[in-house]
């Protein structure tokens, strides 16, 4: 007789805008995160994983489809993901799996019939405002749960979407027993507005933060402040995560559950003398919060505790990104990967094994990212960072922007952690400067990235058929 083979669960939780050093499993002797130290403690950290596309939504697309922009269409904010992809939701489902997402989407705006839901028997989800610069708070907000909607709930919202996600687990167990769930949990803080979180975590001082040597001395009080409440936020996120865990072990469910908590990109925090898309006496190319080749933007923190399989207390330097979400955790939950995914099955790094060896379509994966970011974050926006590719290894951050908006760049990351010193120009530099180009032109050619010689609109985004996720609302929002 075939054994039966008992599939985990899986409970992804992401936050949006949170970046590698928000927490004190990464060594930040400021911020209070206990529950996710514990969670480091009791599973593994992962100091390598990186946001392939710095970007709300193009990360979400990612993780759904296992694909880069290009290949899945949402190149920007609020593009409509590609419907006739395998997704991990959907993948997830067809082997039995019952699937569900709160919080934040991005991805198209309620009410979610099945197939805007990609695959989630259950998604709820607030929408953020369509409108550049208008985020709402974070507080009594209005949700659509598939179907019907919209329905307030008053509170904070990532506590409101913990109940959410603890209320799903519960029915799951009533109405799904003896099968296996993914419930992926999105919450929107430490994104701006940084401010807008309950007064008991308010607990940090500006003068203690540790302002690091980027940030412009101009902006530096600034900084601190903003810091400050950025670091409030995630320590609410950490009591909300302290929460989803005692729900796991008061159901009984923690020893079979596959628990991952990252972020979908970083934050400047006026590192390098950025601000936020509503600064309008900055010029547009410094309005950006995330979406540039910085460490900062690109680099997530990233834990994963798999009872019975990740060696407790352990951390691990491989290189991986967002593309590679999708088959890693199919692999981890033992379910085949369907065809046309471009990123790579990590699992056996969570297992404590070794990192599985490059191939044609992942070029020096195992010790680097590729990196990019392609158009201007909204899609009516008139500028913004530009549109540029880039790799990450563990010695060198190299970036080329299309019609050289800016750079190239090339930093030292071991004798310039900061980066602050763009080494492209230097005749010393020469020859990494075209080893890291070598690279850069192989994942271009692995992935088939059309950056170079694609067609583009009239904005200069590459025009590869991509659609505005709700263009019947917001017309001429889509075009490249």
């Amino acid at each position: 007789m075939e054994k039966m083979v008992r599939h985990p669960n899986l409970l992804f939780v992401f936050s949006d805008q949170q970046r590698y050093s928000a927490l004190g499993a990464n060594g930040n002797n400021v911020i209070h995160t206990p529950t996710l130290d514990s969670l480091a403690a009791s599973g593994m950290t992962c100091d390598n994983m990186f946001s392939n596309h710095p970007l709300c939504s193009p990360y979400r697309a990612m993780l759904l489809s296992g694909q880069y922009a290009w290949q899945n269409l949402v190149i920007d904010n609020e593009y409509r993901l590609r419907r006739d992809v395998p997704t991990l939701p959907g993948t997830l489902r067809d082997n039995g799996y019952h699937t569900g997402q709160v919080g934040t989407w991005h991805l198209g705006m309620g009410p979610y019939n099945e197939k805007d839901r990609y695959g989630l028997d259950y998604l709820a989800t607030n929408y953020p405002s369509p409108v550049p610069n208008m985020h709402g708070g974070y507080y009594n907000s209005n949700y659509y749960e598939n179907e019907l909607g919209p329905i307030h709930y008053e509170g904070w919202t990532p506590k409101i979407e913990t109940d959410l996600a603890i209320k799903f687990m519960e029915g799951h167990l009533d109405t799904q027993f003896g099968n296996p769930f993914a419930l992926f949990v999105s919450w929107r803080p430490p994104h701006w507005p940084y401010a807008d979180y309950p007064e008991e975590y308010a607990m940090y001082n500006p003068a203690d933060v540790d302002l690091p040597g980027n940030v412009p001395e101009q902006m530096a009080d600034f900084a601190r402040k903003e810091i400050a409440d950025y670091y409030g936020c995630c320590s609410g996120l950490d009591a909300q995560m302290a929460r989803l865990l005692k729900a796991l072990n008061r159901l009984g469910l923690s020893e079979n559950t596959i628990v991952c908590y990252t972020s979908d990109h970083g934050d400047h925090l006026s590192s390098h003398g950025y601000g936020k898309p509503r600064d309008s006496w900055m010029h547009p190319s410094m309005r950006a919060s995330k979406a540039t080749p910085y460490e900062e933007s690109i680099h997530v923190p990233f834990i994963v505790r798999w009872p019975g399989a990740t060696p407790a207390g352990t951390r691990s330097d491989a290189f991986f990104g967002a593309i590679d979400l999708m088959p890693t955790l199919l692999g981890a939950c033992g379910v085949p990967l369907p065809e046309g995914l471009q990123g790579r099955d990590v699992s056996s790094v969570w297992r404590g094994e070794n990192t599985p060896a490059d191939t044609e379509l992942t070029p020096g994966a195992s010790e680097s990212v590729y990196l990019q970011n392609m158009a201007h974050g909204w899609p009516n926006r008139d500028a913004w960072v530009g549109r540029w590719r880039g790799v990450r290894t563990e010695h060198w951050t190299y970036a080329r922007w299309y019609g050289n908006e800016d750079g190239p760049w090339l930093f030292d990351r071991k004798n310039d952690p900061l980066e602050m010193i763009n080494l492209v120009e230097s005749s010393e530099s020469r020859p990494v400067v075209e080893e890291m180009e070598e690279r850069l032109h192989r994942w271009m050619k692995a992935t088939h990235d059309p950056f170079e010689y694609g067609r583009r609109g009239p904005r200069g985004f590459l025009d590869l058929g991509q659609l505005f996720a709700d263009p019947e609302k917001y017309p001429g929002w889509g075009t490249a």
